[in-house]
């Protein structure tokens, strides 16, 4: 009776040690993208540009959504993706929580992006290639998405360089958290607020598609350019994947041309290459704005 016994003890001994053992590593690169303009149009393109990355690294890679700004940062940062796709300050604050986490791609706009001031046609703001427009004074005004570097904080930031004022001073009231940039811009163009912003290319394409009038929706000053959006990779991914995985996964981005994944990427002229030195100033105004902290 003893051999029986022995062999339970041994085989529940094997159990034990395999219970306390840490699970194999889910090598899985995980990719997603601010929730921006067309939300919905998100995850079959993104499934798309998942199964191109994955065919030129030779490692498997999935697109998982996430529901707003702050979601993209917070699944960065658990390192529950390895690579997104951010606005200029969500970037600056992933990089920050995660150090040795790295800027690789943007698009060719965006080292140079920029941010439209609307407004409502029949509120009599003139437009104004020069200064910040005058007429803009005393006018109700609508932000978008308080987190959103186009929509809210850059635009915030070059009020307060133009006026030397806060914007809560120079409009007669503000919407400090109108939501995505198509929002915005319906907003403006049916008179629910006389003056916003958004970024220029959300504009820009709402008018070629035919969905916003500029005669309504009257573009009347346009920011300095900033760095804006951008490819971020967590360090993880070379200790996955091996020393100089992430060089690979820039230049596989960079690499990209065929014009249904440019379009799903929202960037038809391409990616080129990104560094964390192109938000140098940018996180320099986070730091400012205590949007990050040390």
């Amino acid at each position: 009776m003893r051999t029986p016994i022995l062999v339970l003890l041994a085989a529940l001994a094997l159990l034990a040690s395999a219970c306390g053992r840490p699970e194999p590593v889910d090598r899985v690169l995980r990719i997603t993208a601010l929730p921006d303009a067309r939300t919905t149009e998100l995850d079959p393109k993104y499934r798309l540009v998942a199964d191109a990355l994955s065919d030129a690294l030779g490692v498997e890679v999935e697109y998982v959504a996430v529901t707003d700004y702050s979601a993209s940062v917070e699944s960065f940062k658990n390192g529950d993706v390895q690579l997104a796709w951010f606005g200029g300050v969500t970037g600056v604050q992933a990089r920050h929580a995660v150090p040795g986490a790295r800027a690789i791609a943007y698009g060719t706009i965006d080292p140079r992006f920029r941010s439209y001031f609307v407004a409502h046609a029949e509120a009599g703001v003139d437009p104004s290639t020069e200064g910040f427009p005058e007429g803009l004074f005393g006018k109700s005004f609508t932000f978008g998405a308080a987190d959103s570097t186009s929509g809210n904080i850059m635009p915030r930031h070059f009020i307060r360089t133009a006026t030397g004022e806060a914007p809560e001073d120079v409009f007669a009231s503000v919407n400090t958290n109108g939501g995505k940039h198509p929002i915005v811009a319906k907003n403006v163009e049916k008179g629910v607020f006389e003056a916003g912003v958004l970024n220029f290319r959300t504009y820009e394409d709402m008018v070629e598609r035919g969905e916003l009038d500029p005669a309504r929706c009257v573009k009347v000053w346009e920011t300095p350019p900033y760095a804006d959006y951008n490819w971020t990779a967590h360090p993880v991914l070379d200790e996955w994947f091996g020393t100089g995985f992430v060089d690979r996964l820039q230049r596989a981005l960079v690499a990209i041309d065929d014009p249904v994944l440019l379009d799903a990427l929202q960037r038809p002229d391409g990616l080129i290459e990104a560094s964390n030195d192109d938000f140098t100033d940018l996180a320099l105004l986070c730091r400012e704005l205590q949007l990050i902290r040390d």
